[in-house]
């Protein structure tokens, strides 16, 4: 194969996978966002309150949910005053007051309520699947280290790849074998004997 035509199926592979790269992107951050209401249906459990339940490393997945449908035992996701991170326990009481619903919380394996309660507006969303340890998976796929051996797999398949298409294309360099048609020399001319 010409070198042309080598880098041109290099350029086609990268254009490929950018497109995979961007369809998945578009799909976690735009489709999966549209369809369940929350801006990112996953969450991995990461500490033991809501044991035997959930254990630390499960994958969680989320959904927006109305807080006039939610029920005392459903498992819902919430913001909180006191941490950054999003805690995951089970609705134990529901209030109504004059602005809407309010919650009371408390992790299973928790001897004590959750401090206060939450409003709608704290409800991040409702628990609707569990996945045990595949989010201990994913986490380990979003650490740097992870991540730069798979750019690093990626780019030495390509390499790999490329080096292939190359060495064809000097294969196919080779010389030729002639073929030509030897000289018979028993072969005689004929011509007009007439004269």
């Amino acid at each position: 194969m010409p070198a042309g035509q080598a880098n041109k199926w290099l350029t086609k592979e990268i254009f490929t996978l950018a497109v995979l790269f961007l369809t998945f992107l578009s799909f976690f951050k735009v489709v999966l966002p549209l369809l369940t209401g929350v801006d990112s249906p996953f969450t991995v459990v990461t500490s033991g309150s809501m044991r035997p339940t959930l254990e630390v490393g499960d994958l969680l997945i989320v959904v927006g949910a109305d807080p006039y449908d939610l029920k005392v035992g459903d498992i819902i996701v919430f913001r909180v005053p006191w941490s950054s991170s999003l805690i995951v326990h089970r609705i134990i009481r529901i209030d109504m007051s004059m602005s809407g619903p309010v919650f009371y919380t408390k992790g299973d394996s928790n001897a004590l309520p959750d401090p206060g309660f939450r409003t709608s507006k704290d409800i991040y969303g409702k628990v609707v699947l569990r996945i045990p340890y595949l989010g201990s998976a994913l986490e380990l796929l979003q650490s740097l280290p992870v991540k730069l051996a798979i750019v690093g797999i990626i780019a030495a398949y390509l390499l790999y790849e490329y080096s292939k298409v190359l060495g064809e294309e000097s294969t196919d360099n080779e010389p030729y074998e002639l073929y030509t048609t030897e000289h018979d020399d028993n072969w005689e001319e004929t011509g007009d004997s007439s004269d």
